[in-house]
């Protein structure tokens, strides 16, 4: 008898252990794209893993956030199953062949960095025709705005935004073409934030969602990560949230100088 108590009890602890362990869901995301997504220790962090966050918590699965090496890797990871889900992720063709995508969370905006009090009137990309302008070796900015630079614009490349804001500094350059956050950012790590800006007006803008591998047993639950996005979105939070992170983000970096 006391046998059989002892095999019910073995029983009921491997069944609650496997139940519990059905209820972490692994999420990763690219390493060094700050506020959306970056790496802390050996977590991945940032707006996109806090929605993820919440809305998996909501419905009584915990998230498991871990850095799981460049962004190359991690792709690599969610094809291969050792990933479910991406905290932030552009759409393209490709990748809806082995992820599903929820609604948009947040726009990626690609603007126009000037010299202090160098602006210039811009609502429209021939606003640019005439101009030097740079950007970053490999940056791409969506087909069409790429297929423009390419055709109708004078740009010289630098390897890093280093470069890019230096040439504008030093009016080599009228402007450069940058990821919004991404130039804020690296212009706070550089110490020049009161030198530059941008004009008001997207140059282009990108679309960040998170995504679900097709093989995730966690698919199911897209429905209800649309309609918490949608939630966070109405009621402020993902502004919040962007805010916090590049708040966050930069004070690390000054305390880093």
């Amino acid at each position: 008898m006391k046998f059989k108590i002892l095999i019910a009890f073995a029983v009921f602890f491997l069944t609650a252990n496997l139940v519990h362990a059905a209820k972490i869901i692994e999420v990763s995301g690219h390493p060094e794209y700050p506020p959306v997504m970056w790496q802390e220790g050996d977590n991945i962090v940032g707006v996109g893993p806090e929605i993820v966050k919440m809305a998996f918590e909501d419905i009584g699965i915990t998230v498991n956030s871990k850095f799981k090496g460049s962004w190359t890797q991690v792709e690599k990871s969610i094809k291969d199953g050792d990933v479910d889900v991406l905290a932030g992720v552009y759409m393209t063709a490709q990748r809806k062949l082995f992820m599903d995508y929820s609604i948009p969370f947040m726009k990626d905006p690609v603007v126009i960095f000037v010299a202090k009090g160098k602006t210039f009137p811009y609502k429209k990309w021939d606003d640019l025709i005439g101009k030097n302008g740079t950007t970053t070796i490999g940056d791409s900015f969506g087909h069409e705005f790429d297929k423009f630079i390419a055709g109708k614009l004078t740009i010289s490349r630098s390897l890093k935004a280093e470069g890019n804001f230096n040439k504008i500094l030093s009016e080599e350059a009228d402007y450069f073409i940058s990821a919004m956050y991404s130039g804020l950012i690296e212009a706070e790590r550089l110490g020049i934030s009161d030198k530059i800006e941008y004009l008001p007006v997207y140059a282009t803008s990108e679309t960040f969602y998170i995504s679900i591998s097709k093989e995730s047993k966690f698919l199911r639950y897209l429905p209800k990560v649309n309609e918490k996005i949608e939630k966070l979105i109405k009621d402020g939070t993902v502004d919040r949230l962007i805010d916090e992170k590049m708040k966050y983000y930069i004070e690390g970096i000054k305390g880093k100088r």
